[in-house]
């Protein structure tokens, strides 16, 4: 059993490579970029969860916390160790390849939309909470999860028929809260495009928490 690790690994990497695109071509100041590295940490404590269950999680773990602690946090693409980062993405990427023999189609997809679907709400809240003003993100990271969150429900409904019905009849409650948590979650993301407000950060915890209910039903599943 993979557990928790299906939604997990793609959630950080999907995320760690956002904040690498942030953190080397963004175009913001100095201050904006060093609240964006102090993020980095969260990411941290997700790898090390990870390497509680798969040892391959601590390389992406540790170089990562080199890349953390190495730069000076308004430094981070002047002068930061950029290659420790890319290799620690790289890194992430291997420890959720190693994942699929433990997975069947439907799981490896299904753990594959998870990096854009995840990816991007953690990283739409570790933005939020730097307080970026890469305004952009505030709509193209909830537009990415919605339509991940389409391709999620599609590849939901191919796993319950590779199952079968026979097999996935005691898990009908658990399919039917998954479900109903995902679309709630996506319309609380994207609540402050649908009214035309400003992004508020509890609305995105709220979110997250959501979505992270909804993997959890979707992993008794798996």
């Amino acid at each position: 059993m993979i557990g928790y690790l299906a939604f997990l690994i793609p959630a950080l990497l999907g995320a760690q490579c956002i904040l690498t695109l942030v953190l080397t071509k963004g175009e913001i100041c100095p201050g904006q970029r060093g609240r964006v590295h102090k993020m980095l940490p969260v990411l941290l404590v997700g790898w090390l969860l990870a390497a509680i269950s798969q040892a391959w999680a601590v390389l992406p773990l540790l170089s990562l916390l080199f890349f953390t602690v190495k730069v000076k946090t308004s430094k981070t693409r002047d002068s930061g160790p950029l290659k420790v980062l890319y290799g620690s993405n790289l890194l992430g990427f291997i420890s959720w390849i190693l994942l699929f023999p433990m997975m069947d189609m439907p799981e490896v997809l299904l753990s594959l939309v998870a990096i854009a679907l995840y990816g991007s709400l953690l990283a739409h809240v570790l933005l939020t909470f730097s307080r970026t003003r890469l305004q952009a993100f505030h709509r193209i990271l909830p537009f990415v999860g919605f339509i991940s969150a389409i391709v999620s429900v599609l590849l939901l409904v191919l796993k319950v028929i590779f199952m079968g019905e026979a097999a996935t009849a005691p898990y009908t409650v658990e399919i039917v809260i998954s479900l109903l948590c995902l679309v709630v979650a996506m319309l609380v993301w994207t609540g402050h495009i649908l009214l035309n407000k400003t992004i508020n950060k509890w609305q995105l915890l709220v979110a997250a928490a959501l979505l992270t209910f909804s993997a959890v039903m979707q992993l008794t599943l798996f």
